[in-house]
């Protein structure tokens, strides 16, 4: 996604195999779960929280692609 909103305009192209894309733009199902525990993991640290924020808008944007 990053490819995609910089200078290098790459188009991207997601691809749901076995996932419902509801389930990646709102992140539950296996998602939450797996959320959760990269949160626990980076609780005490600021840049890790912010790379699991990343995560979470890249998803929901990679989702709402048409």
């Amino acid at each position: 996604m990053e490819c995609k909103e910089k200078e290098n305009g790459q188009t991207v192209i997601p691809i749901f195999y076995d996932v419902d894309p509801l389930d990646v733009r709102k992140q539950s199902g296996s998602f939450t779960e797996a959320f959760c525990r990269h949160e626990l993991e980076y609780m005490d640290d600021v840049e890790g929280m912010q790379k699991v924020k990343g995560w979470r808008t890249a998803l929901t944007a990679a989702a709402d692609l048409k």
